[in-house]
């Protein structure tokens, strides 16, 4: 049969040959033919004499029964590359329809068209189509099945990388906490948090980049979460410390206090745009600089910029810096290097949070860069970033420094004018002042040495941490970076150590202090239960004891109490729950407020915060100190004076426990703390068979919340290695890690129980 549809057309064969040029060139050149090769980046020129030109010789082979029509190899190659060009299949149709076209023009322009020409050119090109079309599916298919084979092998890769990275990491972060917690010198202890916060930091950034989900999607997810950017900033900025101490680079900042404690963000896209900043800042600083943060929020926009003394940006390099693969061109910055990712990941992560990055710079004078997003505030939870009440009464005096350093006190009297304290300059270190502030780069060896000698309380405030007053107990270093919490340590350790203690309400002076009142403590411990009876007996308190805290409710209706100590963590019903049913009951009955104070052993930065979030008036963290509690008690009791009756006779117990630090520590007596470790005793032997069977049955619930009270119990007497062990076994029961040896680790902390106690 094709033989006779193509009879007229072989007559007129060696017309079309010869015309084969002008077909071509009329093919691509159309204007929809044209469009389609440019928009997929295919070459005119390559596509002609590669493709097009074998096609055309494979359809005139077919009309001289050379060959069979739909075999052609050339077909094959064609659909093979256009495939990696990801063209669509009405593509394709419009470049085999246009190709019939232009065969058919030719036979009119060549005057050998009539009805057998059309029917030939159509059946050739029509059949044909449809042998294309089958391949062009068959390939894409196989496209499709190629991209899914390597999908699958990309998502066994990363899980199995994830699985790889993240157990040594896990690992250093779990030895970090242990040091973390035997750590005395601060400044090894800062070390330390700035190792567990970057890979805290590390952790999460592998564990966005391993989500194979959002891989596959090819889509960046924003995740706004509550966060404190007080302490958000304040990490982040520690961790480029040593990078700008290397290079004497002064680190200044302020972070507004008056940003709320609370906000919605992307915490972690938000650290690694200012992460960015201040490494670019450093990078390309010369020595000696000085480099900037501020944090500011406005109408619940969120600014933080990062300025710097470096050689600065060119107008004409200070939009395309914002590209991948770019850098400014200007000056020596090129010679430092980098990918030229970082500022356009920074742009992009901006735009996902729904705001903005600006750039101010000039060449020869610095550079501000500057993230502003959009944020949602809690207004709810509204805390002090500095307890101004502890410095009621203090006189500070700021010794007068060189003109020329202005630029590194002025965030610090700032921060002091938000908080209304008043710092006078004074230029002789002994003039009358309970604390003496001073600029250590302005000081001279004379005045230190006087300031040393006299034992002036004063801190010393440094471009670089070093130990020079470690020793120096009326000397508290601050180094740059000064934010609102360094500040207050600073200040209240020289306070805290060298001001006598503040006076008590008169009248109370014979005997020992005690309180009125009658306390409901809520919590599921018996031996924190017997501790808090023998506190709460020591100032003259009554009390009730509950067990959960759905009993702590049933109690709490039944009488008037002054305050309420409540556990977090118990059975039956939780401290944050029966909070809540406390304070629902209190404003449907009309009821006056009582306060309530969170009892918990969880004291990791910003439980406190969330305590007072979650409804309560005040935190205490376990182990329970006295000095803490008591100042709860002068808050919300009123103070008395109780008869003194303290113990004198001696008791025998276990050498290897430190008693006189106990006694100490706890303000008991011996009989009291023996009776206390008693019950201690009888409760871990119970707690230790509970958690051998949740470890043996894998019940990873149970054995978090067993080995939290194991903890609390046992920072309560002190046993910091109890304590810190229980800590460990805690944190990786809650993340239900399967490949942390929970057999191991309770084995050591048998142990150590046996070591300690028997």
């Amino acid at each position: 049969m094709e033989n006779a549809v193509f009879k007229k057309l072989l007559e007129f064969k060696s017309i079309l040959v010869q015309a084969k040029k002008s077909i071509l060139h009329e093919w691509v050149a159309e204007e929809m033919c044209a469009s389609i090769l440019e928009r997929h980046e295919i070459d005119t020129d390559v596509f002609v004499q590669e493709y097009a030109s074998s096609v055309f010789d494979y359809f005139m082979g077919v009309v001289s029964g050379h060959v069979q029509l739909g075999e052609c190899p050339v077909i094959a190659e064609l659909i093979e590359y256009l495939k990696n060009k990801d063209l669509r299949a009405d593509e394709l149709f419009i470049l085999c329809s246009h190709f019939k076209h232009s065969v058919i023009n030719a036979t009119y322009r060549l005057n050998i068209n009539d009805q057998d020409i059309f029917i030939g050119i159509s059946y050739l090109f029509d059949h044909n189509f449809a042998g294309v079309l089958k391949l062009y599916t068959d390939t894409i298919f196989q496209k499709e099945q190629e991209a899914l084979n390597a999908s699958k092998a990309k998502e066994y890769f990363l899980s199995n990388m994830s699985h790889e990275i993240r157990t040594p990491l896990n690992a250093i972060l779990g030895f970090v906490a242990l040091l973390k917690d035997e750590a005395v010198n601060p400044r090894h202890q800062n070390y330390l948090d700035i190792i567990a916060n970057s890979g805290e930091n590390l952790l999460h950034i592998i564990n966005d980049i391993l989500d194979f989900s959002k891989l596959r999607s090819g889509e960046f997810t924003i995740d706004p979460q509550p966060f404190n950017i007080h302490d958000e900033i304040s990490h982040t900025m520690e961790l480029f410390v040593p990078s700008a101490n290397s290079k004497s680079i002064t680190f200044t900042s302020f972070i507004d206090p008056a940003i709320p404690y609370e906000i919605v963000a992307d915490a972690l896209r938000i650290k690694q745009i200012v992460g960015n900043f201040l490494s670019n800042a450093i990078k390309f600083s010369d020595h000696s600089g000085a480099i900037h943060v501020e944090a500011r929020c406005i109408n619940e926009i969120l600014t933080l910029s990062v300025r710097d003394q470096g050689m600065g940006i060119a107008i004409s390099d200070q939009e395309r810096i914002f590209d991948a693969f770019s850098q400014a061109q200007e000056g020596a910055l090129t010679v430092h290097g980098g990918t030229g990712l970082g500022l356009s990941i920074c742009k992009q992560l901006a735009i996902h949070m729904g705001g903005t990055i600006e750039l101010e710079s000039a060449l020869g004078r610095g550079s501000l860069f500057s993230l502003k997003i959009p944020i949602i505030v809690n207004h709810d939870c509204e805390i002090s970033k500095l307890n101004v009440s502890i410095f009621e009464g203090i006189k500070f005096g700021l010794l007068a420094y060189d003109a020329s350093e202005n630029f590194k006190l002025e965030s610090l009297q700032r921060y002091w004018e938000h908080f209304g304290l008043n710092i006078q300059i004074v230029t002789n270190i002994e003039a009358e002042c309970d604390l003496l502030i001073f600029l250590e780069s302005s000081m001279d060896d004379a005045k230190r040495e006087t300031i040393i000698k006299q034992k002036i309380p004063s801190v010393a405030i440094l471009d670089f941490l070093d130990d020079r007053y470690d020793a120096i107990p009326n000397i508290s270093p601050l180094t740059f970076p000064i934010y609102c919490t360094k500040l207050q340590r600073a200040m209240g350790e020289v306070i805290g150590r060298d001001q006598a203690p503040c006076p008590t309400q008169q009248g109370v002076q014979k005997g020992r202090r005690g309180f009125k009142g009658k306390i409901l403590v809520a919590e599921d411990n018996h031996a924190n239960q017997e501790l808090i009876k023998i506190v709460l007996e020591r100032y003259g308190l009554e009390y009730t004891i509950a067990s959960n805290g759905s009993e702590a409710i049933d109690f709490y209706q039944l009488e008037h109490y002054d305050m309420v100590l409540m556990d977090e963590q118990m059975p039956v019903m939780n401290g944050n729950d029966a909070t809540a049913a406390i304070l629902a009951y209190e404003l449907q009955a009309a009821r006056k407020h009582t306060p309530i104070v969170a009892l918990t052993a969880n004291v990791i930065k910003g439980a406190r915060e969330r305590s007072v979030q979650n409804g309560y008036d005040a935190f205490l963290g376990k182990p329970i100190v006295l000095k803490e509690i008591e100042s709860l008690f002068e808050r919300y009791l009123n103070l008395i004076s109780l008869v003194s009756n303290e113990s004198t006779v001696p008791v025998e117990y276990n050498s290897k426990i430190d008693m006189e630090h106990l006694k100490s520590a706890l303000m008991l007596e011996t009989d009291q703390i023996e009776k206390l470790l008693v019950i201690y005793r009888q409760k871990m032997e119970h707690s230790f068979q509970e958690l051998f069977s949740a470890i043996d049955n894998k019940e990873y619930e149970d054995i978090a919340f067993i080995a939290h009270s194991i903890k609390g119990s046992s920072a309560n007497f002190r046993f910091d290695e109890l304590s810190r062990l229980s800590y460990v076994i805690e944190e990786f029961a809650v993340n239900k890690d399967a490949d942390f040896d929970f057999s191991e680790a309770y084995d050591v902390l048998c142990s150590e129980y046996r070591k300690r106690l028997e």
